[in-house]
Parts: structure tokens; sequence; C-alpha cells
């Protein structure tokens, strides 16, 4: 039995990934874990440069440990996934973003590594090219999804 990790960031993006990528594996009865790591951002707080411009944000995320939105999101992959009849797990890492689902990949013995071609918002002035990071360092195959619409947001 293969077992999958779907990463989420919540965007748009990542839920078309997950549905993509569930269709894939629609029939296969996968064993699936949807992950979504939650940035330390106490490690970025003092030296990096966004830390300034995202003032209001950090500190709320500092203050609510992991977000509702964060569970959120673990949710919404899960549903994607119900529908067409796939079961899966959730789990959340914090840190940084490419770091812990390779960390996540080789900890959990997982086959294969889905994920979005890019993130957004916070994640993707702090992290930077998450899924291109994760493709060059994996030790197993990573199935990036590029989104229908993320050609024109390049």
């Amino acid at each position: 039995e293969f077992h999958y990790l779907i990463c989420t960031d919540g965007s748009r993006f990542a839920e078309e990934a997950i549905e993509r990528g569930g269709k894939l594996l629609n029939g296969t009865k996968p064993e699936v874990t949807i992950l979504r790591v939650v940035p330390d951002f106490e490690k970025y707080w003092e030296y990096n440069e966004y830390a300034e411009v995202f003032k209001e944000e950090l500190h709320k995320i500092r203050k609510l440990g992991v977000p509702k939105s964060v569970l959120a999101s673990l949710d919404a992959g899960k549903e994607i996934l119900d529908n067409l009849g796939i079961k899966a797990g959730t789990k959340t890492r914090q840190g940084n973003a490419a770091d812990e689902i390779l960390k996540e990949a080789e900890e959990g013995d997982y086959d294969l590594i889905i994920m979005a071609s890019y993130g957004r918002g916070i994640t993707k002035f702090l992290l930077g090219s998450v899924s291109r990071e994760v493709v060059h360092r994996s030790k197993i195959p990573v199935l990036v999804i590029k989104g229908k619409e993320a050609g024109a947001m390049m």
C-alpha cells in the first residue's frame, strides 16, 4: 500500500492540487496524510526583512499558536478527498516549510509528495519557492501540480 503526503498552505492553488492529486489516486485505496507547515515566526522575527511589513499578522499568529485557519485548511483538504472516496489523516508541523515537508516525508516513510507549484501571501514572502526546494532536495518522487490560473499570476 502506497503512502502519500499531500501538502497544503490553505490557498485555492493547494486545494486544486489536493483535488487533482486525489483524482489521480482515486480507486487505488491510498494511505494519505495532508500536511500544513506553520512557519516558526520566532526564527524570522529578528532578522527577516518582511517582519516589519507583516508585524501585526505575525503578532496575532505568535499569540494564537496554530490558528483556526490552519485547521480549517486541513479540514477542507480532507473534505475534498472524502468527496473522491479517499480517507485522509492530517498533520501540522512548525518551522521552515521545505525542511518540515522533507522531514515528514522521511519520518513517515512516504512514497510520494504531492503539492501545488507555489504558495501565497506571507508564506511566499518568508519562504520563497517551497515546491522548487522540495523537488531539489527530496529523496522520493514529488508531484508538483501547477494551478490552472498559476501561469497568469506569476
